[in-house]
């Protein structure tokens, strides 16, 4: 099993995940991100990308959203004989990010990928992966950006299953295309196809919202 280190994007030199600074050139690696959406990426993530699905994510959840400077070594979700690298490895290493070090406190954890993720071997891909009630999850752009969308078209996908994925760290589950619900938590048990996706709305529903207000005004008690 390889070592859970974070990378830094300045020297590519690898350092404990709870340390703030490079080891090798004291770049910061870890920024203060209490009360706030904490983005940890897997690989490089286009920047123009990353900061459109900040902007949505900050302006759905009133929430100031943080990218943190490292970036997760990927070694530990490497799967060769996989079609893409480990959802779970991807979200746990996340996970471990979510309350340490100076990152106590944070809201939630995201992980963002351009990297096909899937959750076992038989997978061809996935859009989002969660912790039910807990404060990760992940998003790929892999899948998303196979058809050679929109710069504006590919951020309104992502964001929307950022959101969706956060909704489950609030404890939401599914409503069914049959309710008839205008809704981001609006899916199949896996939501895995993009016109599905794209006829869908980034918000929440009335009584989704509420759960997700409750959620977060617990969390800044």
């Amino acid at each position: 099993m390889q070592t859970d280190t974070n990378i830094c994007l300045n020297c590519g030199a690898g350092s404990a995940r709870d340390a703030r600074l490079c080891a090798n050139c004291a770049a910061p690696l870890v920024l203060d991100s209490k009360g706030s959406v904490a983005v940890w990426r897997l690989g490089e993530v286009r920047p123009e990308v990353l900061d459109g699905i900040a902007r949505m994510i900050g302006k759905s959840l009133g929430l100031p959203v943080v990218v943190q400077p490292a970036l997760l070594d990927p070694r530990p979700s490497r799967r060769p004989d996989w079609r893409g690298a480990s959802a779970t490895a991807f979200l746990n290493q996340v996970d471990r990010r979510a309350g340490s070090g100076k990152g106590r406190g944070t809201v939630f954890s995201l992980g963002i990928t351009e990297e096909n993720i899937v959750p076992g071997s038989a997978w061809n891909y996935l859009f989002g992966y969660a912790y039910l009630g807990q404060p990760s999850c992940v998003v790929t752009l892999h899948q998303m950006s196979s058809d050679s969308p929109s710069l504006r078209h590919l951020v309104r996908r992502a964001a929307t299953i950022a959101i969706h994925e956060i909704g489950h760290n609030c404890g939401l589950d599914h409503h069914g295309y049959d309710e008839g619900i205008a809704c981001v938590m609006t899916a199949d048990t896996e939501l895995d196809c993009l016109e599905r996706l794209d006829e869908g709305t980034h918000r929440f529903c009335r009584a989704c919202q509420l759960v997700v207000d409750r959620k977060l005004a617990g969390l800044r008690s």
